[in-house]
């Protein structure tokens, strides 16, 4: 779809309310499949999601156009990615910092996350290649397809 239709569409008031349902379905969808898998730990949930959107959108800002175009199975160049702190993911949540560190504990003792350095976290390569991950996305890309298609329904 082309990015002007796309942002006539959002700049359009009367098509405000039915996208921001759309989005709202599309974030729940995630929100309860993510709490699934990590037993009903919702603050566990948030700080893995935090820890994927920070470290990927750090790898995506790059120029280069390969970055860009890989699939969920390939991996972000090791170069590229840029750990997160504790310190920065309770920031970013506004969830206490024990609370993190307890969080980042159980996600690096389930295999999801990894330490590098002494402060720094990153998704781990047996979660970010993994079946949990894998269903994640799959499931992410479905909701975000669907959110994409009712949105252009409009």
């Amino acid at each position: 779809m082309p990015k002007n239709r796309l942002k006539e569409l959002l700049d359009d008031p009367t098509n405000g309310r039915a996208i921001t349902q759309f989005t709202a379905e599309f974030f729940v969808n995630v929100l309860i499949r993510g709490r699934q898998i990590l037993g009903n730990d919702f603050d566990a949930v948030i700080v893995l999601l935090t820890i994927q959107t920070y470290v990927g959108e750090k790898a995506f800002r790059t120029n280069d156009q390969n970055v860009r175009k890989l699939s969920f199975n390939d991996p972000y160049p090791e170069e590229l990615l840029v750990p997160i702190s504790r310190l920065a993911i309770a920031n970013i949540t506004g969830l206490p910092r024990e609370t993190v560190r307890r969080k980042v504990a159980l996600l690096e003792k389930l295999g999801m996350v990894r330490k590098v350095g002494t402060r720094g976290i990153l998704i781990s390569y047996e979660f970010a290649f993994g079946p949990q991950r894998a269903e994640l996305a799959l499931m992410s890309h479905a909701q975000l397809r669907r959110l994409l298609d009712r949105t252009f329904s409009l």
